[in-house]
């Protein structure tokens, strides 16, 4: 039987209106962080908050791999978005580099990254909005 989990616990959860990122507010001093951290990187406060950062983002620019990594085939694309509550992310993407623009409005889905035993790991990616591939 094949189960689910997490890449890493905390980087997201379902909702009833879909997946959502999870991120830290410091509540010494309002930085948004992704992924959350024990720690503020701004203030060192450790007092950190658990929000939603949201499912939607706007890409800033990206870029198809052709060297494999880890377990990643090459030809995958990775770029920069930035979420809706403003926090700028890594991701990996669900569309070929080539067909994005900056400025394309960006969907979150979290997807299998590989299999691991009985295990399927679990992680986040964008999608342009408008569900091209």
């Amino acid at each position: 039987m094949t189960t689910s989990r997490p890449l890493r616990p905390g980087l997201f959860r379902q909702t009833s209106g879909g997946p959502t990122l999870l991120a830290g507010r410091c509540t010494a001093c309002g930085h948004i962080e992704f992924p959350r951290a024990d720690r503020c990187p701004q203030c060192r406060a450790d007092a950190q908050k658990e929000i939603d950062a949201g499912d939607r983002a706007e890409l800033l620019c990206a870029t198809t791999v052709e060297i494999p990594s880890g377990r990643l085939a090459a030809g995958y694309t990775v770029g920069y978005v930035i979420l809706s509550c403003g926090v700028r992310i890594f991701s990996q993407l669900a569309s070929d580099a080539a067909v994005m623009a900056a400025g394309s409005s960006m969907r979150l889905e979290i997807v299998p990254l590989w299999q691991e035993g009985d295990d399927q790991v679990l992680s986040y990616r964008f999608r342009p909005e408008g569900g091209a591939d």
